[in-house]
């Protein structure tokens, strides 16, 4: 093989490389944001039903003997 051909050859496994790496981290980066938008709607929505009720409230009691 020629040296412009390994030259060729190393170039073009370079350029693969870069663009797989490229795609990884485009994909990572989709995944944090997927993860950063889910806990932020989980933080939104614990912030808007308020604080848990007191114990014993909401209960219905049957004093009844």
């Amino acid at each position: 093989m020629s040296t412009l051909a390994a030259t060729a050859s190393q170039m073009l496994a370079t350029s693969q490389n870069q663009a797989i790496g490229t795609a990884v981290a485009r994909q990572q980066i989709a995944a944090e944001k997927a993860v950063a938008g889910l806990v932020a709607e989980t933080a939104q929505g614990g912030a808007a039903s308020g604080p848990p009720a007191p114990p014993g409230q909401g209960q219905r009691l049957d004093l009844r003997v």
